[in-house]
């Protein structure tokens, strides 16, 4: 990546759950020797708190970044406006692309509206005119794709529909093309059931749905697709190094399976919205807050490089 355009380019930082990591991971970013500029959104008062915690003296005057000061109090107004504020950074093109850190959906959701997660919240702000696609990607450039996101599992089982996965696929296939700059990408497809239904012994969504959609993708859209393969078995390393990304029909079913290996260098990657969004593929982690040398900042680091990478 050439340092001169990426010292031109502004990250937009959310600083996320003032109860999280996020806010001790923004003070540990003034210990890293970065080439670029960030905007950090957030509680100014608490990242110097929290940098007094992990033992740190902070340059408050850092060439490279800026906190951009969120008075709220309020626990959900912070959390929020640090969202709306970075979210419209971009949008403003003063900032190149969002970076967001973990939040906790619990204190989020009221009685009549539940926070599903950032990439919901993210296509209300940009009013759902953009068909996201949660994926996430490794140090390795190992791709995940989710068929569905944060759903019970009853649900993401009724998304297992044939339109479906064909209208997703396709989105998938074209942001590969345009935001990752891979020509023909090769995606491979996992079943719902255990050992891809195995013929309906298990379940009838391969033969009703996955299938015929496998079969519509490479016959009528000229698209690079295999599958279903049991998701038991898809993210052996032969699969990733033979396919550009593995898509996988719910939720747990791929980050099971890519957590296990990337747990704390993976980067959450939105393709499909209008700006380029990237988070660390990690939770709040309430427990360790403080504690320096139980903190990775590998997956926020990496989150941030792949945002300058695309933006």
């Amino acid at each position: 990546m050439n340092r001169n355009s990426v010292a031109q380019k502004t990250i937009a930082v959310s600083a996320g759950d003032p109860n999280g990591i996020g806010y001790d991971l923004c003070a540990l970013l003034f210990e890293m020797n970065i080439q670029f500029k960030v905007k950090i959104f957030g509680n100014k008062e608490l990242i110097y708190n929290r940098s007094k915690l992990l033992g740190l003296s902070i340059n408050k005057n850092h060439p490279l970044i800026e906190i951009i000061n969120i008075n709220s109090i309020a626990h959900k107004d912070l959390v929020l406006n640090s969202i709306n504020m970075a979210v419209k950074s971009c949008k403003k093109k003063e900032s190149s692309a969002l970076v967001t850190l973990p939040v906790n959906k619990n204190n989020l959701s009221t009685p009549t509206k539940k926070f599903s997660g950032h990439t919901e919240y993210l296509e209300e702000l940009f009013e759902n005119k953009y068909p996201t696609m949660m994926t996430f990607v490794s140090t390795d450039r190992s791709i995940v794709a989710l068929n569905s996101i944060h759903l019970s599992l009853k649900e993401a089982i009724r998304k297992v529909k044939k339109r479906e996965i064909i209208k997703k696929i396709i989105i998938l296939n074209n942001c590969f093309k345009k935001q990752l700059k891979i020509k023909h990408p090769k995606i491979l497809i996992t079943g719902l059931n255990p050992h891809a239904g195995e013929n309906n012994l298990f379940g009838n969504e391969e033969m009703l749905h996955i299938i015929p959609a496998v079969e519509e993708l490479r016959n009528s859209h000229n698209l690079i697709v295999d599958g279903p393969i049991p998701g038991d078995t898809a993210y052996l390393i032969e699969n990733r190094h033979n396919y550009d990304c593995i898509y996988y029909m719910y939720h747990d079913q791929a980050l099971g399976a890519f957590k296990s290996v990337h747990f704390d260098t993976g980067v959450n990657l939105t393709l499909g919205l209008p700006i380029i969004r990237t988070s660390v593929d990690h939770g709040t982690a309430e427990d360790i807050v403080g504690l320096k040398d139980k903190i990775s900042i590998k997956s926020f680091i990496n989150a941030i490089n792949l945002a300058l990478k695309l933006s």
